[in-house]
């Protein structure tokens, strides 16, 4: 694991968690780190803490990994929701028989062959009916679209490790990074009573009432993009892979989809595709 003796790091420095890529262009990984709001509480930062999520439990967790893989398959999907909150307004709607039979003319056909069969002469009414064929109640105004908010933008791919020395360093440890930043940090065992029991005031307050820790927040750099916070939603590994003598993974393709925490706004563009 990440937290094991022969992967720990010096405090201040980020310990990179990758298979060995000689020769392979860096603006090609994918850069996946750890994430902390800014002591403001406007922006994020990347996080190289070792912090304690559960006093009772004396469970601590270090940021100081990244982990840096080629991908295949990206793909990022932008859902728009634009809605025609008119489209119903009009007459059409409000009467389809009766609009239809005016804008075929079946409806004047109809008066017309009454009228005849009674020996009475084209009125007004049969003029103006005449004057309605192949007219619509449909304008612009009814097809004018508004818009009504958007999801998260989604992040889907392929992340790519194989090793050429060390199974545990160059597979396993990155694979079970990204887990661990895509589960809960810490959930507690028993409920909220049971736990402040146990805690005895431990961690204050917030530890008392609010047991477990979410997920974490990530970051990612790729080429020229950088897309920063966003959320782990799903890690799909296939189990079936080729292994070492040692029963390790010395090849894997991990799937993986990713969500920004919010909805983005043009700002948030500039800022995905500006070099920092």
């Amino acid at each position: 694991m990440a937290q094991e003796n022969s992967l720990r790091r010096n405090a201040g420095e980020s310990r990179i968690l990758s298979s060995l890529w000689t020769g392979l262009n860096p603006a090609l990984l994918a850069r996946f780190y750890p994430l902390k709001r800014l002591p403001s509480g406007n922006g994020w930062e990347q996080s190289r803490d070792v912090r304690e999520v559960s006093s009772a439990e004396k469970f601590t967790v270090d940021d100081g990994y990244e982990v840096h893989c080629p991908i295949t398959d990206g793909n990022s999907e932008m859902t728009l929701n634009w809605q025609s909150p008119f489209e119903n307004t009009g007459p059409d709607s409000k009467a389809p028989a009766l609009s239809g039979m005016l804008q075929s003319g079946s409806l004047n056909a109809n008066l017309q062959a009454m009228v005849g069969a009674g020996g009475g002469e084209q009125s007004d009414v049969l003029a103006e009916l005449q004057r309605a064929a192949g007219r619509t109640g449909i304008t612009k105004l009814n097809s004018t679209q508004i818009f009504s908010g958007m999801p998260p933008v989604k992040l889907s791919m392929t992340l790519h490790f194989r090793a050429l020395i060390n199974p545990v360093a160059e597979v396993q440890a990155p694979i079970a990074q990204l887990k661990e930043w895509a589960l809960p940090q810490f959930l507690a065992d028993d409920g909220v009573i049971a736990t402040a029991v146990k805690n005895s005031g431990k961690g204050g307050l917030s530890q008392t009432i609010f047991p477990s820790m979410a997920p974490q927040i990530v970051g990612l750099r790729y080429g020229d993009l950088t897309y920063e916070p966003l959320v782990i939603e799903s890690v799909s590994e296939p189990i079936t892979n080729p292994r070492s003598s040692d029963g390790v993974a010395v090849s894997c393709a991990v799937q993986v989809t990713l969500a920004t925490l919010t909805a983005l706004d043009r700002r948030d563009v500039q800022r995905i595709y500006s070099r920092g």
